[in-house]
Formats: C-alpha cells, structure tokens, sequence
C-alpha cells in the first residue's frame, strides 16, 4: 500500500473519529456555529527585520491591522545594528532588509516560518488579506456552514475530476443536510431544538492555483499544516468554518463522495468539545469583523476559555503591551456546551440552546468525561493498529 493510500485510509478513520467525538459529548449548538461565534482564531506571528531604520510604511499598516484586532496576528520588529538582532538575523540567515517572517501559532508542531520575504508595503497587503481569504470570511459571515478550498495541483485532468466531484458533492450537501432538530439533555432526556430549525445549510467552495502571486501566503499555510502534504503532487480539498479554520485535508483520490459529505456532516452536528485546543484544525490569517455574523448571536452559553488560543510577543507599539505570551484564563465552573447528538422521539420538548443547569450535572458530566475519554484512548489504539497492519503489508 502506498503512502497516498495509507493517507485516505487514517482520514476517513479520522472523519468517523470526528463524528465520534461530536456524538459523544454535544450540546444544542451546530460544530460550525459555535467555532464562529465562540473560537477566536489563533494569532500568527509577524516578524519584521531592520536595519537601523525601520520601514515606516509597511510596518505603519502591519501595526494597524494587528492593532485594530481584525487580523489575527502579532507583529514583532527586530533592528539588525543590535548585536541580539544580527544574531537572529544570522540564525535564520537573512541578508537582506527589511525582510518579514511569518509564523505558524505558537503550539503549532511545524517551527519554521509560514512564509517569508522582501518587506514592502505590497507585501503587506498580501499578508494582511487575498481574495481567497476575502471570499472565505464574507462567505463564512453570511452564514456558510464551511468553505471547501480546493487546492489545485496543476494537472489538468487530476484537477477536474476533483473539481467535479467537490461541487457535485456540496450542491448535494446544500440540498440533503439539515441540522438536527432533537438533541438531549444533561440528563440524558431527549429535547427538541427550535433555534436552528430554519438555518439554511449551504458549503461554499473556493479553488486557488499553487502559483497563483496572490495566495502564496495561503498555499503555504494550507500546505504546511500538515507534515505530509508537501509529498503530494495531488489536488487538495481542505473544509474551512468558524472563523477560518481548516480541516483535514482530501488529497488526490481521497476526495470522493462519502469523504465530503461525512465531513459536511460532522459540522453541523451537535458541537462537543468546546474546548478548541481538543479539536483538529488549522487556523489561517484572515481579516474580517467576526462581531456580526448571520443571524446575530446565537449561541447563548456562557463563554468557554480556550487552551488553544495563543498568545504571541506582541509589538510594543501595536499593542501597547509588553512582549509576553499570554496564558490560557482557568476553565470557568459550570462553562460547558452541553447535551448530545440529535435522536427521534416523539416525547421531545422544544427548548433554547441554552438549559439550565441542574443540581447534580456534575456527577452525569463526569461519567461521560469518562466514557469519552476511554473512547477516544479506544480510537487511537485502533488508528496505530491500522498504521502498523499498513505498513506491513506495504
């Protein structure tokens, strides 16, 4: 078995382990719902070397949009005249100025740089923003469930098919998938949802070309978000929600029908963990206003910290703030997205995504903490075993 065939295999096992973890511990709030109102994305890091003068204009803008908040980034500035700057300067063998880096989340596996560069002020724009990543957040802001990217490969009959196939399977999503309408209590009790009874369901889908000048920020951020991909001479499909989150990636052959409609649906069943440093996903440096998305506010749980948000050194003179990463706030008391995946009974009763919590949830929540982490410890075994059968036969 080839390494492209090992590679669809443990991504549909990671599609069903998905579904797994969104049937296990759910709450009244569709996976894709809860990312954009309640995942802020995770901030890149904007590194801009000097020599002796900065570069005023470029780094006037890049300190603008990090400052404002729309962009999720932090900007950090290092003069190379310093030793401590030519030294770093030297480590990364940089010898021409001004240059820029930029640089995954700091929990982010991949160390080195995103992408990086000649410094200028057109430069900047393409950080900053690209009409792909445009087309994504105004998409997303309309009410999109996700946004299939597909990444072309350059093969003119390889990129058809998986052009094809991709519209072909979302227009099916868009006209077959409904949000669930019954989901269950903290006791276990089935309920029936009536906030999202309504909510269209609809998958965009964007294509951008690996050469295209004006995505190259994101080609690499799509490429490098996983330590594999860059073997593959292959069209890819990568589904992005919340607020620019992208998934998995479908490569070659493995973006087929059941594939794409099992990761259409899993994002819009019932979420299950909140907590976003436990669910897959890339993060991508979008800039939009994520304050007014379709249909307002809908998700009406107390808010959630997340672990896996992160904190860069930040540009004294963009933040205001010394350089510190910052450190994940303590989990609030009772801050959970509670109840489970959509069931049929005729005994329901409508509710808010909001209930109430009940004396004694704290035993229930526990026991289903446990069955969810013996699952998940379950699915992992089952993917090594899986890996190592592979490798054998191969």
């Amino acid at each position: 078995m080839d390494r492209l065939d090992l590679r669809r295999s443990l991504v549909t096992l990671g599609i069903v382990g998905l579904t797994m973890l969104v049937d296990s511990l759910a709450c009244n709030v569709p996976a894709f719902r809860y990312a954009l109102e309640r995942w802020p994305a995770d901030l890149y890091q904007v590194v801009v070397y000097y020599q002796a003068t900065p570069p005023r204009d470029a780094l006037h803008s890049l300190r603008r949009n990090a400052g404002e908040g729309l962009t999720n980034y932090a900007l950090k500035t290092v003069d190379v005249s310093k030793p401590e700057g030519r030294a770093l300067a030297e480590g990364r063998k940089i010898e021409s100025y001004p240059w820029v880096e930029v640089f995954y989340p700091v929990d982010f596996e991949f160390r080195g740089p995103v992408w990086s560069g000649p410094l200028n002020t057109n430069q900047v724009s393409k950080i900053v923003a690209s009409p792909a990543r445009s087309r994504m957040a105004q998409s997303l802001l309309r009410g999109e469930v996700a946004v299939w990217v597909l990444l072309k490969s350059g093969h003119e009959q390889k990129d058809r098919r998986a052009r094809e196939t991709l519209k072909n399977q979302l227009e099916r999503a868009s006209a077959t998938l409904k949000i669930p309408e019954i989901g269950t209590d903290l006791n276990g009790n089935p309920v029936e949802v009536t906030d999202f009874k309504t909510y269209p369901v609809h998958f965009a889908f964007v294509e951008i070309a690996r050469s295209d000048p004006d995505e190259q920020l994101l080609v690499s951020t799509l490429i490098k978000s996983e330590s594999d991909l860059e073997q593959y001479d292959e069209p890819m499909a990568f589904p992005v929600f919340g607020r620019g989150r992208a998934l998995y990636a479908l490569v070659g052959d493995g973006i087929q029908e059941n594939t794409i409609l099992e990761a259409c649906q899993s994002l819009i069943n019932w979420c299950s963990c909140e907590i976003k440093a436990q669910n897959p996903g890339t993060d991508l440096i979008i800039s939009a206003d994520w304050s007014r998305p379709y249909g307002g506010k809908m998700v009406q749980d107390p808010d959630v910290p997340l672990t896996g948000l992160s904190g860069f050194s930040q540009d004294p003179e963009a933040t205001k703030a010394p350089l510190a990463s910052s450190k994940p706030a303590p989990i609030q008391p009772g801050a959970v997205c509670q109840v489970a995946p959509a069931t049929s009974n005729a005994s329901a009763r409508p509710v808010s995504s909001v209930q109430p919590q009940p004396t004694g949830a704290g035993e229930g929540r526990l026991v289903r903490n446990i069955l969810y982490l013996a699952g998940a410890a379950g699915l992992v075994l089952v993917t090594l075993s899986v890996v190592v059968t592979m490798k054998r036969k191969g």
